[in-house]
């Protein structure tokens, strides 16, 4: 199938999942274009500086995805989908009802197979595989991965807000969509905000917002098998604020939709997330204090976002920079933890001393 047809398939199918970001026909053919250029059009040979070149699928890909959010399972079928692969899916035992309901908008022809338990020979005969889960998970799956293989990891991620300034209504609000989006589940939720600035004010101010804030039932039922959890940390925090210098506590009164926390501790705190935020002041060397976490860091939200924060935020080692209230809103063109996400599905086959003029080449040749 052409690639026009699979974009307008895949479109199509993203059009009922808006949370999925633009993936029109035109937002896709432009992130085609900045990461492949023409090279996905035609299996043609395509000049390549001072050579040919011509790239095709990695195929079958193997996704392993989590059950923590639908979006990231659907992205990587999106992608995929697009460079043209045969794809296996091992969904959570559970399964996610969202990548089902997409599957059945594609063309039949494009459905992935789709699997609760790992097929046997779909690990050992898949050219890329990719898995999302905890770190034990991608090492699990990384000592099983062939030389051969291309093996595309997303584990364990942190992201987080540096601020400057006070919280006014309009900045409480961008971080509560930040917050609460997917449940605070997903590698771009931030988890602690670092504060230049009136840190205890600022998480006073923000706890007063979503005091005031309206909370879908959905979002508030999502919490309830985390409740035991919750309530442990809030009873656990709630002795800390009474014992330690700096530390506060605010919350939800009849829910478990929100928890803000002000803790004085510049490293990461355990976040049970599902709507739980610390604030914390920002030192005076963060880079320092969060350098054993930098191979972790996804990404990070700012408020203001000008040069200087941008370059601390560079420093610390961040994968993706936005501004607060956009943490949830990567561009389709995004490089997920640093790297292109289609050139990564497809292989290179460089041609050298080709003389198009000189020489017939059929076109379409296959060049497997």
């Amino acid at each position: 199938m052409d690639l026009q047809r699979r974009i307008e398939a895949v479109a199509k199918a993203a059009a009922q999942f808006p949370w999925l970001g633009d993936l029109s026909p035109a937002a896709i053919a432009q992130w085609i274009e900045l990461e492949l250029g023409d090279l996905l059009k035609s299996p043609e040979l395509h000049r390549y500086g001072a050579k040919h070149c011509s790239v095709r699928p990695l195929t079958p890909i193997l996704h392993v995805v989590s059950g923590n959010t639908p979006h990231a399972a659907l992205q990587s079928l999106v992608r995929a989908l697009l460079v043209g692969a045969e794809n296996w899916i091992k969904l959570p035992s559970a399964g996610l009802e969202q990548v089902e309901e997409f599957v059945r908008a594609l063309p039949e022809y494009m459905h992935p197979e789709l699997e609760r338990e790992l097929r046997s020979g779909w690990l050992e005969t898949a050219e890329a595989v990719v898995v999302f889960g905890s770190d034990e998970t991608i090492a699990e799956f990384s000592r099983k991965i062939l030389p051969s293989q291309r093996f595309i990891a997303h584990g364990h991620k942190i992201s987080f807000g540096l601020l400057r300034g006070n919280c006014d209504q309009d900045l409480a609000e961008k971080i509560a969509r930040d917050i609460f989006a997917f449940d605070q589940l997903g590698c771009l939720s931030p988890q602690f905000l670092y504060l230049a600035g009136d840190s205890i004010a600022f998480a006073r101010e923000l706890a007063q917002h979503f005091a005031r804030r309206p909370f879908e039932k959905v979002s508030l039922s999502a919490t309830r098998a985390a409740a035991p959890t919750l309530r442990g940390f809030r009873e656990e925090w709630k002795f800390r604020a009474a014992t330690e210098p700096g530390v506060y506590l605010w919350e939800s009164r009849e829910s478990l939709a929100w928890t803000v926390v002000h803790d004085p501790v510049t490293l990461p705190s355990k976040n049970p997330l599902h709507g739980t935020i610390f604030v914390k002041p920002m030192p005076a060397d963060l880079e320092s204090a969060l350098r054993p976490f930098r191979h972790n860091i996804s990404t990070i939200g700012l408020h203001p976002l000008d040069r200087e924060s941008v370059n601390l935020a560079i420093n610390l080692g961040a994968q993706r920079i936005c501004e607060l209230g956009q943490m949830q809103n990567p561009p389709t063109s995004w490089h997920q933890d640093g790297q292109p996400t289609l050139a990564n599905l497809v292989r290179y086959i460089d041609v050298e001393g080709f003389q198009p003029a000189a020489q017939h080449w059929p076109l379409g040749l296959s060049l497997r």
